[in-house]
């Protein structure tokens, strides 16, 4: 299977998955939004489901993107270390 092949079935999953995120976020609001506003350990809840969504949507994007065939310019490092170095600026001390 060619690697656009393997990217858009991993489009197709992530994206339902995303998908099913989401869905099952706005179906539960309620719920949530009572989980969330308990406090103590129940503070992470939020914190925990950012990591998630942004888990699966991260990928969801890059998957797309990789079907498309559209992927990052090689060699961007290269910029930072093909930087000249610093030179220290020698002053003079200020004399009345």
């Amino acid at each position: 299977m060619s690697k656009r092949k393997k990217s858009f079935v991993r489009v197709l999953f992530f994206g339902a998955i995303t998908g099913i995120l989401y869905a099952g976020l706005f179906f539960n609001e309620p719920i949530i939004n009572a989980l969330c506003a308990r406090g103590g350990l129940y503070a992470l809840f939020p914190v925990a489901t950012a990591f998630v969504f942004s888990f699966a949507h991260g990928n969801f994007t890059n998957y797309f993107w990789q079907a498309l065939g559209i992927e990052a310019k090689k060699g961007a490092e290269k910029t930072l270390r093909d930087r000249p170095v610093e030179r220290k600026e020698i002053r003079t001390q200020l004399r009345a």
